[in-house]
């Protein structure tokens, strides 16, 4: 196996413990729109460093590229948000896994660039797995569509971005494009903070240290996979690893119930 295939694996057993803060955060009483803007924020303040890597090789004619790799995570984020707020945890994350096969097909569109083989066949058995882990959650009703309606959403724009990522990111500079995307993500974020009157901002209450720990845990991850999408140019198979974290969600569900 690749080494850098470690980051996306890493990734994954992060980001699921960043979907079950956040899933506590807003059971004990954070809002959501709180625990989604305190999330972006962070995401763009632990990217920052990474503007000053290669600041000097920075393309700012194509600046436009970063602003619309954030802008797409934005929505993607947003609509996951949307999507743990109305469903279980251990349907949405497993759901969202299939965000690899949209990337295998976002790389053919915007690259031209056709996967392996093996590639397609394990980003389709890995999204027939997800559904399979998830089958127990399927209980029906128009709580259960709205989930997963918003859950495929979610991860249609988010391959989109990944597939930005490792299209783009190359020829603005890879670490100063994820800042500037990043930096996006949190402009947007505090503008339609400021478009819904400005609520309170910062979680109180029992929730308010899940809420701080999932925004941490789903920023530090969404830099490590961005690192991977940036500089190996093997966004489908990243994305397969991935998909790993619907199984680690299951198990850490399981494991602290």
């Amino acid at each position: 196996m690749p080494i850098y295939l470690l980051l996306p694996f890493s990734a994954a057993i992060v980001y699921a413990l960043g979907s079950i803060s956040i899933k506590r955060a807003l059971s004990d009483g954070v809002v959501v729109g709180q625990s989604f803007h305190l999330s972006n924020v962070v995401l763009g303040l632990v990217f920052l460093p990474l503007f000053f890597l290669g600041l000097a090789k920075i393309d700012w004619a194509i600046v436009w590229k970063p602003m619309v790799m954030g802008t797409a995570f934005f929505v993607g984020h947003w609509l996951t948000f949307g999507a743990i707020r109305r469903g279980d945890v251990s349907l949405v994350t497993p759901l969202m896994g299939t965000k690899v096969v949209f990337v295998a097909i976002g790389v053919v569109v915007l690259s031209g660039v056709t996967p392996s083989g093996p590639l397609w066949i394990a980003a389709f058995l890995t999204t027939l797995g997800i559904f399979v882990m998830g089958l127990g959650d399927l209980k029906g009703g128009s709580r259960l569509a709205f989930t997963i309606g918003v859950t495929l959403a979610s991860a249609l724009v988010f391959g989109i971005s990944d597939v930005l990522v490792a299209t783009w990111a190359g020829g603005f500079g890879a670490m100063p494009f994820l800042a500037v995307g990043s930096g996006t993500v949190a402009v947007w974020s505090l503008v339609m903070w400021l478009c819904q009157g400005r609520p309170v901002f910062f979680p109180k209450g029992p929730g308010s240290g899940w809420a701080w720990a999932g925004a941490i845990f789903i920023a530090v991850q969404a830099m490590v996979m961005g690192i991977g999408l940036a500089l190996f140019d093997d966004a489908t198979g990243i994305n397969v690893v991935y998909a790993s974290r619907g199984l680690w969600v299951i198990a850490l569900v399981v494991l602290f119930g």
